[in-house]
């Protein structure tokens, strides 16, 4: 057995020996003559890595290699290089401007840089400067100028000059023309639109003798002028395309019997008075004389309706109106009553229990404008009504006179039109001397549908609708009445209702339990002014000063921009929909939305 070993073991020395594993190398790459050629890697070595350099794009077996990238010997390996422009046109966002880039003059052959071999190649490009593919003319830009459908004032000159002594920055090469903006008309108006301050004592002397400062004019006096709008000029873009300018707007104004409108729009006075200017898109001049009540107005005045200014020496008691088409002005206190006017309120002593009304809602709380307006609706459904059921009855072949058709109406369905034509009698025949004139024609057509005889003898479809027609005009005369610049000022307000599209402003004592409504700013002069259960709101601003105390009901504040109060011992401030109550005292403080959004 041993012997048999050792044979074995002769055997086995007799073998060959194992060869040396081969060597380990990575692949490889090589850039030659403008051809690419890989070398794989050896002994598990690495994979060459590829990869491209702008304007080099480089493909592997069709795909494009845009970072680094494994490759092997038996891939298809593919490059182009990516020409440039030679320069850009872009035309800018309102096309009045083309611009011209110049990114180079010349174009060059272009050849692959000689790389490798190595395992990692970038694949590079190189321009051949001494062989010119393409040099930029002046035809190539004026061509692409074209293409881009550009014609509108070409500079040709700066384009030439661009191209022989490049800036490499964009110039101006076409330019269109901007529209030229027209003008709207505009009115100068030469005479202040509101009362002085004068009227009011605040914490301090007042001149009794001239403290009432209205303004007028004289006759012959020129109260404004119409400036005439001016029209625009077109433009046109750098494409060609005409832009036109924003149409400017007009202003048209009328004049009232006192006033003289010249043909270049030259506004003057045919009387002394106060000068108004009223309506919105139709502008309407006017010069209104005064309504004066020495003393009170009462039971003995009975209301005052008038189409200018009202101007009360005494007080207003109770359960009086005074409606005005102008200011009305109140030296002394106003009692449970209403005043409604299309212009300012001004009221130098105490409002108690009452009803102010200035402006748009002058216009809006007046009777005649009311009845008139409740009027025309009903006379509309009227006359609706009136003619299908004469049409009714003409298809049966009967034969009613017309009259008699509105009198069984008004008798059964239409019941609400008899007391709203009395209370428009009430109306007119309350308007003081100027306006009474003006009036009866309307209180005349009026006053045959309360006589039922007259109505059924005479009333014709035509004569419903001359009253409507009537009634149309008195509404938008009305209408046309408010002013603009109004405000309602008062030195102190208990248990009251105050409305104005303009201001309101308190100079003395304050308001308690009022409600104050103003478009634009509610203000208090006086720095012992009060606010308490109170509800105040403003379209912009409230400058309060003290608002609360230390009983009694709370006070509302209510504005669309800013409140500043002096002192607020409690209540509620809102700014839009942000509100914050007040619990504890507070002082000198401003309260607007960013500062109500920090304390939600």
């Amino acid at each position: 057995m041993i012997h048999q070993l050792n044979i074995d073991r002769d055997d086995d020395s007799s073998e060959e020996e194992p060869a040396d594993p081969p060597l380990k190398q990575d692949g490889s790459i090589r850039i030659r003559n403008q051809q690419i050629s890989v070398q794989d890697p050896t002994g598990g070595g690495e994979y060459a890595i590829i990869y491209p350099m702008s304007p080099v794009k480089l493909y592997v077996n069709d795909e494009e290699v845009l970072w680094e990238s494994p490759v092997k010997a038996t891939d298809r390996v593919t490059w182009k290089v990516e020409e440039q422009p030679l320069f850009e046109i872009t035309i800018s966002e309102d096309k009045l401007f083309a611009y011209l880039l110049v990114h180079a003059r010349e174009r060059y052959a272009t050849t692959l840089v000689d790389a490798g071999p190595a395992q990692r190649v970038i694949v590079r490009a190189q321009d051949d400067e001494n062989l010119v593919l393409k040099t930029v003319q002046l035809a190539d830009v004026v061509s692409k100028l074209e293409a881009m459908s550009i014609k509108a004032r070409i500079e040709f000159a700066a384009i030439q000059q661009e191209l022989l002594e490049p800036t490499y920055k964009p110039i101006v090469v076409a330019s269109g023309k901007e529209p030229v903006e027209g003008q709207d008309a505009r009115l100068e108006i030469y005479f202040p639109q509101q009362v002085t301050s004068e009227f009011f004592e605040v914490e301090g002397s007042i001149d009794y003798r001239n403290h009432l400062r209205i303004p007028t004019v004289q006759k012959g006096e020129v109260m404004a002028r119409k400036i005439p709008m001016q029209e625009g000029t077109a433009g046109y873009d750098v494409l060609g395309n005409l832009s036109l300018p924003t149409p400017p707007k007009d202003i048209f104004i009328m004049g009232k019997p006192n006033v003289e409108l010249t043909p270049d729009g030259v506004v003057i006075a045919k009387a002394q008075g106060r000068p108004r200017v009223t309506g919105g898109k139709i502008k309407t001049f006017d010069v209104s004389t005064a309504y004066v009540i020495s003393g009170n107005v009462d039971i003995a005045t009975g209301n005052i309706v008038f189409s200018g200014d009202v101007l009360v020496y005494g007080d207003v008691t109770d359960n009086m109106i005074i409606e005005s088409l102008g200011n009305v002005y109140v030296y002394g206190n106003v009692y449970n009553s209403t005043i409604t006017a299309t212009g300012s309120i001004n009221v130098r002593g105490n409002a108690i229990a009452s009803k102010l009304y200035s402006g748009y809602f002058g216009v809006l709380f007046n009777r005649l404008y009311h009845t008139s307006k409740l009027l025309c609706d009903y006379i509309e459904k009227l006359l609706s009504a009136s003619r299908m059921l004469e049409q009714a009855l003409e298809a049966k072949r009967q034969s009613v006179r017309y009259g008699q058709i509105v009198q069984l109406l008004l008798e059964t369905k239409m019941k609400e039109i008899v007391p709203a034509i009395k209370e428009l009698h009430v109306v007119i025949s309350n308007i003081q001397h100027i306006k009474q004139a003006e009036y009866e024609r309307l209180k005349e057509l009026s006053l045959i549908f309360s006589q039922p005889t007259q109505l059924i003898e005479s009333a014709t479809y035509e004569y419903v609708q001359s009253f409507l027609a009537l009634l149309q005009d008195t509404h938008k005369e009305v209408a046309r009445m408010q002013e603009e610049n109004v405000e309602i000022s008062i030195s102190q307000s208990q248990n009251s209702q105050l409305k104005s599209n303009g201001d309101i402003v308190v100079h003395r004592d304050g308001v308690l339990l009022c409600e104050l409504f103003s478009a634009r700013n509610i203000v208090f002069h006086s720095s012992h002014s009060i606010c308490r259960g109170s509800r105040l709101e403003a379209g912009d601003s409230i400058q309060a000063k003290i608002i609360g105390g230390q009983t009694g009901a709370n006070s509302i504040l209510k504005a669309k921009r800013k409140i500043q109060v002096t002192k607020m011992y409690s209540g509620r401030v809102c700014i839009g929909k942000y509100c914050k109550d007040i619990f504890e005292p507070i002082d000198q403080t401003t309260f607007d939305i960013q500062m109500l959004k920090r304390n939600e």
